[in-house]
């Protein structure tokens, strides 16, 4: 059901007074903050409306409304312009991300904490699964005294290093056909997925470097045990701490579980996230531990495979704020990964 103008107007003055106090708002609150321009009796009139709509509710112990799941519901649907970050905090973070930056853990640890404190929510970063992206790229770089650094870039954008010993007389040349060749067989093939024809074609290709080809299949094989599944970066957790829903002892105990065991956080947030920012209140959740939370998630494309991103918070959210912020980060996320590794 479509609300009028006038509804509409209040509900989201509700919202807004609800979200900044964590009080039940009143009619009178209303008319005095928002200059609607009609008076507390006709406020409160619809305002019996919207609680007979579903879309505000009565505490027992106070006159003031409070919104509904509901009615956050048809404000995130209908109503909410997304806050987007200032021009001052995207140049900042993206200076920040593209000067400072070594590893992907990086990228992950600085756009988690940004997210956190922009919104004041608790983030989390999913990133994709090395084991299941594909090489893309090898290189050998000599670095003096009979050492090379290997360097392997996957197709998600992770790069990984490790130091091998290569015979002292070996030219910087043969150290670059020695990677394109690995390039040439592997591009395109899973970390997971190495095969022993493909390893035996290297070694014919290379018969004459068995010895810096068996040091870089070593060296790979040791990257990949150390390799990590989907994992999770959360920040800010304890943000949780200043929302008055979660004074409750036993209930914030839960939360806070969730959001130190990575396993728990990945069985609750969908598997089928799209890149478009997606919102989940309340009971929407199917896990029975969040169902006084929101999710505020994005995917992120990894190159292939698909990230998540988003903050965890009350029911009493600003969800405007926090999707903004989100879908701005996001897009940051595609922006700076394809810059720094392509």
């Amino acid at each position: 059901m479509t609300l009028d103008n006038r509804k509409s107007k209040i509900l989201e003055s509700i919202i807004r007074d609800y979200v900044e106090t964590a009080e039940p708002v009143g009619s009178r609150s209303v008319v005095r903050k928002h200059d609607l321009r009609i008076s507390a009796a006709t406020v409160r009139n619809e305002m019996a409306d919207l609680e007979d709509m579903g879309y505000l509710e009565q505490p027992h112990t106070s006159a003031g409304r409070i919104p509904s799941e509901l009615g956050f519901r048809y404000y995130v649907d209908c109503m909410m312009q997304k806050e987007t970050l200032d021009d001052s905090e995207l140049e900042l973070l993206q200076k920040v991300l593209n000067e400072n930056i070594g590893e992907w853990s990086d990228i992950v640890s600085k756009v988690g904490n940004f997210l956190s404190q922009v919104t004041n929510y608790a983030s989390f970063v999913i990133v994709p699964s090395i084991k299941l992206s594909e090489f893309k790229n090898i290189q050998i770089v000599p670095i003096g005294d009979g050492k090379a650094m290997l360097l392997v870039v996957t197709d998600v954008g992770v790069l990984m290093h490790r130091q091998i010993d290569i015979p002292p007389a070996i030219a910087n040349e043969e150290l670059q056909l020695i990677g394109k060749a690995f390039t040439r067989v592997l591009s395109g093939t899973r970390l997971e997925e190495m095969r022993r024809n493909e390893l035996k074609a290297l070694r014919e290709d290379l018969k004459n470097r068995r010895k810096v080809i068996d040091k870089v299949l070593e060296a790979v094989d040791v990257m990949m045990q150390g390799s990590r599944d989907e994992s999770v970066v959360i920040s800010g957790a304890l943000n949780i701490l200043n929302e008055p829903e979660f004074k409750d002892l036993e209930k914030l105990k839960r939360i806070l579980t969730i959001l130190e065991e990575d396993v728990l956080l990945k069985q609750i947030i969908p598997d089928t996230i799209s890149e478009e920012v997606n919102i989940t209140i309340g009971k929407e959740n199917k896990a029975e531990d969040i169902q006084e939370m929101s999710l505020v998630i994005a995917g992120y494309n990894n190159f292939g495979e698909m990230g998540k991103i988003g903050v965890i918070g009350p029911v009493r959210m600003e969800y405007w704020k926090a999707a903004g912020t989100v879908e701005s980060l996001r897009n940051i996320l595609d922006q700076v990964l394809s810059k720094k590794y392509y």
